[in-house]
């Protein structure tokens, strides 16, 4: 496996912030049962994690931040908190249980994946265009139900089919991603002829 060094960055900074935040957004919104003012912090932590990845990946490429920790920190915060965030939310609104089971597989199939592709030798890769898409409208749809705790049944089956489909489509491709990359380690461990 390859050996990761630590860099103190702007950016690796507000991915251990996300990280940070995940306890933060269980315990408060938990809180938020016997005391409303919980849920205002439970939201406020929730938006500043979804700024927080948005801001860590702009500064990164901005100015020349990229590191191979934070391109291994920044999925893994998002992971946390995304199945942080639905486990909580579904314990509340049996609506989201079909989020959860997506969210559940698909976190858990791309860490495995990537743990595998770490054990072969393979660089850390950073996000695609199609994981932040899915990431953002999580984040959007998710503060939506935490800031507005009564919203209709009709709203919520919108929202977890949303987020639900986004989600799909970012794990297919990733899926494909995945596959694309082993077949490509897998033809450099063959013998090279050209020399016989």
């Amino acid at each position: 496996m390859r050996k990761i060094a630590w860099k103190w960055t702007v950016p690796n900074a507000l991915s251990l912030l996300r990280l940070f935040l995940v306890p933060v957004i269980a315990i408060t919104y938990w809180a938020s049962q016997y005391e409303e003012v919980y849920l205002y912090v439970a939201a406020g932590a929730l938006i500043l994690s979804g700024l927080s990845d948005a801001l860590d990946g702009w500064i990164a490429r901005r100015f020349n931040q990229i590191t191979e920790i934070g391109k291994l920190l920044d999925p893994i915060a998002d992971k946390l908190t995304q199945v942080t965030v639905v486990v909580c939310l579904a314990c509340r609104y049996p609506q989201l249980l079909p989020l959860l089971g997506i969210c559940v597989v698909k976190e858990t199939c791309q860490a495995i994946g990537g743990f595998i592709l770490l054990g072969r030798g393979e660089k850390v890769r950073g996000a695609k265009w199609y994981g932040k898409v899915s990431t953002i409208v999580f984040y959007l749809a998710m503060s939506a139900v935490v800031v507005f705790p009564d919203m209709s049944d009709g709203w919520m089956y919108t929202l977890v089919g949303v987020v639900g489909a986004v989600m799909l489509f970012a794990f297919i491709c990733y899926f494909r991603e995945y596959f694309r990359i082993r077949r490509g380690l897998s033809s450099t461990d063959e013998p090279d002829d050209t020399d016989n």
